[in-house]
């Protein structure tokens, strides 16, 4: 909000003893040699420390000097290099001015001049072709190539003017808290009238490269460009990464501070009254006192400020609020689940030795049943409180879960399409049983290291995730609410995860449509089918909801996968288990009537071709699971 300019400056002592130095009008009424002398006579050179105590010093300072007013100059030596280039240090050397050869014009009737102290030749200062094309003779001895100053060189120059009363003619800028210092002294900054600046003087000014130029001629530039400088707004400078790193956040985590200073102004004169209250304090001047300043300038004006808040700001938060109904629902729902695999289990080891089940590879069966009973678990784990023991559970339990539920299958349905392929080509085939458990084995170990590796490496932890709600708070500012659920720091390891598991259900589904045309009898085929394309399906929905959760509130993202996990569940045992179990029970009840009436066993002569085959086969494996099992082709007889 503020204007800045760089403009040329004499305090009021000098403007008192010619108020013709206020205006370069005045600075070149005496054209020719008169106005030289004027210049070179009134603007006297600053001198270092050292050069006074090797040149004007009689002892090189090792006495205290003082001028003849009584005014203490040198209180010591300088101590170092540093100290020797400076051109005031309170209490140790206060200044001095002296005529030099540029100053002699007596020696140099045409060559003498005052001084004038200007910044470097980086700064946007056009001294040096304002005073050459405006007839004023003056010019800088800085150790710039231009003849300029440092910024600390210009402030101790001011200072040591102001001591010992010397004139000085300054470039300088406001705002700036050197110019707040000396406000209301007789050192105070009057502003020097230079020409009006025009738009074909600022596009004839010097530039940076022709400023620093070691050819004197080169740095005057066109004549065009010696107006005064002109005045424009001031800027704040704010580096790249601080808007990148606000903007890609997201939107919930947005600071406010990036908006609040690019929307705020401050006015000259609020700049003025920091830059008073700074100087004013003395206790830190360059610590303390600016913080303090522009701390109870805020404070006295956060009326003002208010009207720079950004919008939808200030922001609060508020917990998510949990659909328990729907949470607990979740939870009855997978624990119902755990009871029913259970009943089922007993149930299924009560009828092992049944011919559906011995058919079905009882040892299969239990596989299968103990992965159903890990999701049942991770379905309750799901909506449960998130911490890092919940997180990492689940994972676990659901993935080994969908390991042992598919793995069994996928081995046992290829199994089956191995006997068939061989059967249509009149071939005798031999099933390896312990190969069959030694690929379900693998596939287990496997995933349980991708597991242990993702829970020592990045384990998903408790994290939360703030969502920016269109609710309105007391102050007017947007509610963000804070919600927590399981979430690794990359997610890659989740993607794997999934990955997996669709992979698993496109190798089942594949199978499953190669035995479409094997005999139910034979390999429980369109049992197979249902189960994966069901599985197929609650996998796709589980998918979305991942996919979309990020639209969702996470505990609702949980209850439906927990849901989906308990639907899974259920399917299971509805299509492949509570069929087998009820011809299980029917077979039982007929043998034991069976029995009753003493009529034995049903004989061999009664089954069919396939029925021998198939009993054959259970018999042999279940005498002896290390051993081979030889099926005859039953096209062969």
């Amino acid at each position: 909000g503020g204007v800045s300019k760089l403009s040329w400056y004499v305090p009021i002592f000098t403007a008192r003893r010619n108020s013709k130095l206020l205006s370069y009008i005045g600075m070149t009424e005496n054209a020719g040699s008169e106005n030289r002398r004027l210049m070179a006579s009134t603007f006297l050179r600053p001198q270092t420390w050292k050069y006074f105590c090797e040149k004007v010093s009689l002892d090189n300072c090792t006495t205290p000097y003082h001028d003849d007013e009584g005014l203490l100059i040198a209180a010591r030596p300088p101590s170092d290099q540093l100290e020797e280039a400076k051109y005031f240090l309170t209490d140790s050397y206060h200044g001095h001015f002296a005529a030099t050869k540029d100053n002699d014009c007596d020696a140099n009737p045409f060559n003498c001049t005052g001084h004038i102290a200007y910044g470097p030749c980086e700064w946007s200062s056009f001294a040096v072709s304002q005073a050459h094309y405006l007839g004023i003779h003056v010019k800088g001895n800085g150790p710039d190539p231009a003849g300029g100053y440092s910024y600390g060189q210009m402030v101790e120059i001011y200072k040591a003017a102001n001591y010992t009363k010397n004139n000085v003619l300054f470039v300088w800028w406001t705002p700036d808290p050197t110019v707040q210092e000396f406000l209301g002294t007789d050192a105070e900054f009057l502003r020097v009238l230079l020409p009006s600046p025009t738009e074909e003087c600022m596009q004839a000014r010097t530039t940076k490269e022709e400023r620093c130029s070691m050819d004197p001629i080169i740095r005057l530039g066109k004549e065009e460009g010696s107006c005064d400088s002109e005045a424009h707004s001031a800027q704040k400078v704010l580096v790249t990464s601080f808007k990148k790193r606000t903007f890609d956040a997201d939107e919930a985590f947005h600071s406010p501070a990036y908006d609040a200073i690019e929307n705020i102004k401050i006015s000259d004169i609020h700049l003025d009254y920091m830059f008073r209250s700074w100087y004013k304090q003395n206790t830190d001047r360059w610590n303390y006192d600016p913080r303090e300043a522009v701390c109870t300038w805020a404070a006295e004006n956060i009326d003002n400020l208010l009207r720079y808040v950004p919008e939808s700001h200030p922001r609060s938060f508020r917990m998510e609020e949990q659909n328990k109904p729907a949470m607990y629902g979740a939870m009855v729902t997978a624990l119902i689940c755990i009871v029913l695999v259970g009943a089922v289990s007993i149930s299924t080891f009560f009828y092992r030795k049944e011919k559906v089940m011995v058919y079905a590879q009882p040892t299969f069966l239990y596989m299968l049943l103990v992965g159903l009973l890990f999701l049942g678990i991770g379905a309750i784990l799901l909506p449960a409180n998130v911490s890092q023991g919940t997180c990492i559970a689940k994972e676990w339990f659901v993935l080994l879960g969908y390991s042992l539920e598919l793995v069994p299958l996928i081995v046992k349905v290829a199994a089956i399409n191995k006997i068939f392929q061989s059967a249509t080509k009149c071939k005798r085939v031999s099933i390896d049983t312990k190969k069959m458990y030694m690929a379900v084995g693998s596939v287990t170990i496997v995933i349980s290291i991708f597991l242990l590796i993702w829970t020592v490496v990045d384990p998903p932890d408790r994290q939360s995730n703030r969502r920016l709600t269109d609710d309105i708070n007391g102050d007017g500012g947007q509610i963000i609410e804070t919600e927590y659920l399981c979430r690794s720091d990359s997610a890659a390891w989740f993607a794997i995860s999934y990955f997996y598991q669709f992979m698993l259900l496109i190798a089942a589904t594949v199978l499953a449509f190669q035995n479409r045309n094997v005999r139910q009898e034979f390999n429980d085929s369109s049992q197979l089918a249902f189960i994966i394309y069901a599985h197929s399906m609650l996998l796709l929905l589980r998918m979305m909801v991942v996919y979309f959760g990020s639209s969702l509130k996470a505990n609702l993202v949980a209850t439906i996968t927990s849901y989906l996990l308990s639907a899974d569940i259920i399917q299971t045992l509805a299509i492949y288990f509570v069929p087998k179990l009820h011809a299980a029970r029917t077979l039982s009840e007929r043998s034991a009537i069976s029995t009753s009436v003493s009529m034995g066993p049903l004989p061999d002569s009664k089954l069919s071709s396939v029925e021998k085959i198939r009993l054959n086969a259970a018999r042999k494996s279940s005498m002896d699971e290390c051993s081979p099992n030889n099926i005859n082709c039953p096209k062969c007889g």
